[in-house]
């Protein structure tokens, strides 16, 4: 049998601040990304226009993808720690 693991120690606080940042950053990036194409690409061309209909759209799946990006983020980052 192997002798159990004791929980590695934890971190400087600052280190958990600057993921926090980094985690909002993600976030903040692919939010502008979204609104653009959710506000700024449908106003193109008017009404009835290709974009004013799928800008909305684009802009949601960018936004889902963001917080996908984010939540990759934190689990990567929990398994670094973990095996720190």
């Amino acid at each position: 049998m192997s002798p159990q693991q004791s929980p590695p120690t934890p971190l400087p606080i600052a280190a958990y601040i600057e993921d926090g940042a980094r985690i909002g950053a993600i976030l903040f990036i692919w939010g502008i990304i979204s609104a653009f194409f959710t506000y700024g690409v449908s106003e193109i061309g008017g009404t009835g226009s290709l974009f004013e209909t799928i800008g909305p759209g684009i802009g949601g799946i960018v936004a889902i993808t963001g917080l996908l990006n984010a939540i990759l983020y934190v689990c990567y980052r929990a398994i670094d720690y973990w095996r720190v």
